[in-house]
């Protein structure tokens, strides 16, 4: 769909100003290229990788066999780690090493494969979406994996992660009410939306949460979209200090900046 003079946003792009508005600028206003990249992120990644590879064998009605399941993640996780390191763009391990994040990768694969379900029906995988939000303004995503129900969809998104959700994300997250809104605009059907999490911890977990969400959360994303637009067209990207400063792809700078 496409709109003339219609203004367009992603989750990706106004969630990063709800994580921090100076971070939002310099990578969307600016353009400036990231200082350092996070290892986990490159894990989650190539984790997506591997885990698109089963769902689409499994839509074709052949899963890939375990072993190239693992050579997927392997394969994306060097080829990620080299493609920054050729960019200059430090590769931040924080207290762990690479090989200690490859097999922490394995470990997570290994649960993920073991307890996810096998007899589900995959509509779409890496399926984009472009939908209106409202008249005169669009939003855009990639769904992870779409499957079909009785009458409806329901809509995955993949995660891994250092700990299992709280409660907070899972009621005040905008990111299903993005991609709820998506799926129906794509598939004129009901939508149901669940995370599919996969643990950093010890001993990894896969963890899936069904989240709803309604009317009220609908009108909430659209007053959040028209009110980062206006922030950002009057300029307005004050810092956010908190635990996420820590590894900031733009700490540097934004250090550099203060006062």
């Amino acid at each position: 769909m496409h709109l003339t003079g219609s203004s367009k946003t992603s989750y990706s792009r106004f969630s990063s100003w709800l994580r921090c508005p100076r971070l939002h600028k310099y990578r969307y206003i600016d353009q400036a290229a990231e200082e350092r990249v996070s290892a986990t992120m490159l894990l989650g990644t190539a984790f997506h990788e591997a885990a698109e590879l089963l769902f689409r064998g499994l839509k074709q009605g052949e899963a890939p066999l375990t072993d190239e399941v693992f050579a997927a993640f392997d394969r994306a996780l060097v080829d990620s780690i080299e493609f920054q390191q050729q960019a200059g763009c430090p590769v931040d391990f924080g207290k762990s090493t690479r090989e200690e994040l490859h097999n922490k990768g394995h470990e997570m694969l290994g649960t993920f494969l073991a307890e996810v379900p096998r007899d589900i029906h995959v509509l779409d995988v890496e399926r984009a979406f472009e939908v209106e939000l409202e008249p005169g303004r669009l939003i855009e995503g990639v769904l992870d994996l779409v499957l079909e129900q009785s009458g409806s969809v329901l809509v995955v998104d993949l995660k891994t992660s250092a700990t299992a959700f709280g409660e907070d994300k899972l009621r005040f997250d905008l990111q299903p009410t993005v991609y709820l809104h998506g799926a129906r605009g794509l598939y004129g059907k009901p939508a149901d939306f669940e995370y599919w999490v996969v643990t950093r911890t010890k001993s990894p977990r896969l963890i899936r949460y069904p989240v709803v969400r309604d009317q009220a959360d609908h009108a909430e994303l659209i007053e959040a979209v028209r009110e980062i637009e206006a922030a950002t067209a009057l300029g307005v990207f004050p810092r956010r200090r908190d635990w996420q400063c820590q590894g900031c792809e733009y700490a540097d700078r934004c250090a550099g900046e203060r006062g």
